[in-house]
Order: structure tokens, then sequence, then C-alpha cells
């Protein structure tokens, strides 16, 4: 089951404890008693799970004995501005559950939840995780040159920072782990050419323009809804930041003023207020729209066939690597083979939640 090497064995984060006590119908608890030799399980559960756990691939690094006695606690910080936000919720959602994992290795986590782009609060929030000291950084940043300056010294006091979901210039992170986001732009472009002919008025919504990662996608959008000859109005971007009562105002605004958009590329948050707005102007399913992320208001108008597609940039896998990358910075001072990690962008169709009858008739 174990997978030796030098005496010690790998730990894989990519399966937790609780997915194996999901697979097995037992707590993770009992998992946990049974990986880690620490009290009596019937044999024939033993057996199950660590069948189990070797089938799913999980592997332990170093016993947690070996690592706790003699060592100080190690604290991973975690920023996230992830209050009222879907996508971001789901990163500190998959953040949490790498941290779960590491409970046995004396790592833990201290969270702190940001609003929007809130600099302020965050140089606040960064200043008291470094009180209570931390020994790694995982961030979704804004782009802020006050933010650059204390990111960089937090660098500086050997503290490895990995970036995570939104890059911010001017600064070297210990990783990056994301979406190409000028890549997956230039995904939403190509799909966008396949579903509005030449000649047609695209809109767009933009989070913030704060967001390095909101800019690099609306770049890749409009350079490859532009390339290959297309020929497509593009109307400046408009700015939701993230809040339905705004991005109801901006697209009511800007289907009044503009009654020939035949696409609207949702780019970031604000979806339930665009959507309520197109609703209340008589344009929801008339007009195309194409969307990020996987979150419930998109989803939600995928499925009834008002959304042509969603792009998912899986953002709890994102939180979980992330955190798997520092993890095995601090246990064995581990350097990434790759300092930039992107998580690809999947294409949701409505039919991508197509269950067929008898699988319906069943639930």
């Amino acid at each position: 089951m174990y997978n030796k090497l030098d005496n010690k064995e790998e730990f894989y984060m990519g399966v937790t404890m609780q997915e194996i006590a999901y697979m097995c119908g037992v707590s993770r608890g009992t998992v946990d008693r049974v990986l880690n030799n620490r009290g009596k399980v019937k044999p024939e559960t033993e057996e199950r799970i660590r069948a189990t756990a070797e089938s799913m691939g999980y592997r332990f690094h170093v016993s947690s004995q070996s690592l706790s006695v003699g060592r100080r606690q190690l604290k991973i910080g975690v920023l996230v501005n992830a209050a009222g936000h879907e996508y971001y919720s789901n990163i500190l959602s998959g953040i949490l559950s790498a941290l779960e994992e590491l409970y046995i290795y004396d790592i833990t986590g201290i969270s702190k939840i940001s609003s929007g782009l809130d600099v302020d609060q965050q140089l606040h929030q960064l200043d008291e995780l470094m009180a209570q000291g931390i020994s790694a950084l995982a961030i979704t940043p804004a782009n802020d040159s006050r933010i650059v300056e204390k990111l960089t010294r937090i660098t500086n006091d050997g503290i490895p920072v990995t970036v995570v979901s939104t890059p911010i210039n001017d600064f070297q992170p210990f990783s990056y782990v994301g979406s190409d986001h000028y890549c997956s732009g230039r995904i939403a472009g190509g799909f966008a050419r396949q579903i509005v002919p030449l000649g047609s008025e695209v809109a767009i919504m933009i989070g913030s323009l704060k967001m390095v990662g909101h800019e690099r996608r609306i770049e890749g959008f409009m350079d490859a809804l532009q390339s290959k000859g297309g020929d497509y109005r593009l109307l400046t971007p408009v700015q939701s930041f993230d809040d339905d009562v705004i991005s109801y105002k901006v697209i009511s605004n800007l289907v009044s003023r503009h009654p020939n958009i035949r696409l609207i590329f949702f780019a970031a948050g604000g979806y339930s207020g665009g959507y309520q707005a197109l609703d209340d102007a008589g344009l929801l399913g008339k007009i195309k729209v194409i969307a990020y992320d996987a979150v419930e208001p998109n989803i939600v108008q995928l499925k009834k066939g008002n959304v042509s597609a969603v792009f998912d940039q899986h953002p709890t896998k994102q939180g979980k690597h992330a955190i798997k990358q520092l993890s095995e910075y601090l246990l064995n001072h581990r350097i990434p083979e790759k300092r930039i990690n992107y998580e690809p962008t999947e294409i949701l169709l409505d039919e991508s939640f197509y269950v067929p009858v008898s699988e319906a008739e069943q639930k």
C-alpha cells in the first residue's frame, strides 16, 4: 500500500481522508485511526479502508510523531476576498479542505476573509497574520502597489507567498496557482465567434480593473474575437465590482443605450444583478450570454438555456493545490517544479448537466 522512499512515505494531497471516509461509508475519524494506527477498528473495516486508500492513490509523507517532536507548530496564513463571492468561497473551501489534512503534521491554518478589493483591509489583515507568526501565506491579492510592497517585505522575511487565482504586477511569488487568464479569455472569445455573426455588437462586464486576471481575460477575449478577420463592434467594458446592485445598474444602462447588442460576456461577478437587469428589460434569453464562473447564478441560467456557455476555472482545486505546494515546502523544503501552475479552463454547456431518463427516475 505504501510507497517507501528512503524509509519515508510519500504524501499525496489530491485525495483526502474525508473522501476515503465517504467511499467507505465510515467517519473521517475512523479513517484517521486506521491510516495513522491510532486505535482499534474492526478488521474488515480496516481492510476496506486500506484497500480504498490504496486504490485512490492516498499516500503518507512522514509519520506525524516524527514531525511533531521537537518542532514548533507551523502556520499557513490564508487571505481570500471571499466575503459574499461564491467563486472565492470555493477557493477558500479547497484551502480549508487541504489544511484539514495537515493537522497531524502540526500545520494549522489562520484564515482571514476580505471584502472585495478593499486594499486597506487586506493590508491590515496581512499585519495581523504576520503578528500571529505565520510560516507561509496563500493569498488572492488586490493589484495595488501597497500590497506589492507588503508582500515583498513578507517574502524578504523568508515566508513563501503563493498567489491564488489572480496574479499581481511587479511581484514574484513563491508560486502562482490559477488560470492563465489571457488564454482563458481567448477561449471565451473563440466560443463567442461561433455563436454570433460578424459585425455583431458585443458587450463585456468585468469585475474590476484592479484585478490583473480580469484585465488579461478581457485582453484575450478581445484578441480572439477580432482574430481571423473578425469584425465585431466591441463596446467599452463596464465594471460591476462583483456587486449585484452595481451590475444591475450597468447592464440596464448598457442595453438601454445599445439596443443592438447581440452578446454579453459576463467576465466576473455580479451575475445575479446582470441577469435580473436582462430579465426586467425582456432580453433574458434573447441576447446571447457567456460567463465566468461555474457558480450558482450562472449554472441556473445555463440549465434554463439563457446562457450559452459557462467557463469553469476549478477554484476548489486551485485552493488545494496552493496549500499542497506550501506544505511540501514547509515539511521538506521542496521547491515546486513549476512556479506557475495553470488550472485548465473547462467549457460547460447545458448538455454538461444532462441526466439520462433512467437515472433521473432513480433520483
